[in-house]
């Protein structure tokens, strides 16, 4: 009987960490527009053409086609024996990001893990999500990495900004390094954290492992560029370097974990950042917003395909 009110104050804490998010994101909200001329942004938001809209979504598209490509390069080195279809791979990752606009921003790095679970002859589901994992943490490396170099290149460059990046980068390479590892130090931990250990994917291809970083950087150039094209449009001041240098750590902004996909944080790091080199905070937030749209466009094509029916998990063996 001691176990029966697990279930209810689980979905109690779900329930309360939705709600909180949820507020924290209407609340950031409020204090922009209550600090921003709502007309101005939409005079801004008017001023985009669409032919820079169409831009900023076909750059975030390519974006996703890298993503694609890094996941199956890390599925291969970490001993996948079979994987789906480029096409149904991804459908798979579209889906994955119509559910990671969800709370919390991880349902669709789950049902990546899951549905792709038969690509590994042992350890399944535990073994791909782990997979998922290490990609989310070469993505946050490679954003590491644009983010500091192209701040060192940038007039603007903050040491600060380096240093930060360096630590997080060396975090990020542990976190791989300790999944990389796992199974291999399975064997000298306790109980069930030793069987977890023992299902995680060991990296038996480490080479690839530098073309997966290097497509995360190119990933989040692609991403900055959704933001690059607005606001080049709107302050054609800003130079390419220095975009590369601001919308980077919007992005890092969005990683805060009390919002709702990001949205909130990366804007008003975006208003801040783009204020400090001299953009209106009416136009910060334009592009900003803009950039939301963009993710809820190409992330609501996920959804589209979901309604579709249910993706299947039957992968052809990959040539060798």
């Amino acid at each position: 009987m001691g176990s029966e009110p697990a279930e209810p104050r689980s979905k109690l804490r779900l329930l309360l960490g939705t709600f909180a998010r949820v507020a924290v994101t209407a609340l950031v909200f409020g204090y922009l527009f209550s600090h921003i001329d709502g007309r101005a942004v939409t005079d801004s938001v008017s001023r985009i053409p669409a032919s820079v809209a169409l831009a900023s979504v076909g750059s975030l598209l390519f974006g996703v086609a890298t993503g694609v490509v890094r996941w199956r390069v890390l599925l291969v080195a970490a001993g996948a024996r079979s994987l789906p279809g480029w096409l149904e791979t991804l459908r798979i990752y579209f889906i994955g990001l119509f559910y990671n606009l969800l709370p919390g921003a991880v349902g669709g790095d789950v049902y990546r893990g899951y549905a792709t679970r038969s690509c590994f002859e042992t350890g399944g589901a535990t073994r791909s999500v782990g997979v998922v994992f290490v990609e989310r943490v070469c993505g946050f490396a490679g954003l590491l990495v644009l983010a500091a170099v192209a701040t060192f290149a940038s007039p603007l460059g903050n040491p600060l900004v380096l240093l930060y990046s360096g630590f997080g980068l060396c975090a990020a390479l542990g976190a791989v390094a300790v999944v990389a590892l796992g199974r291999r130090l399975s064997a000298r931990l306790p109980g069930q954290l030793g069987k977890l250990a023992a299902s995680l994917p060991i990296i038996e291809h480490p080479a690839p492992l530098a073309w997966a970083l290097a497509l995360s950087v190119l990933t989040h150039i692609a991403v900055s560029m959704t933001g690059f094209v607005v606001i080049d449009c709107l302050a054609p001041q800003i130079t390419f370097v220095e975009g590369m240098a601001v919308f980077p750590l919007g992005t890092l902004a969005a990683f805060f974990p009390l919002t709702v996909a990001g949205a909130g944080a990366r804007d008003t790091a975006l208003v801040v950042l783009l204020g400090s080199m001299g953009i209106s905070r009416a136009d910060a937030l334009a592009t900003s917003l803009s950039m939301l749209a963009c993710n809820l466009v190409v992330s609501g094509i996920g959804g589209l395909v979901q309604l579709r029916g249910r993706v299947s998990t039957g992968a052809p063996a990959i040539e060798r």
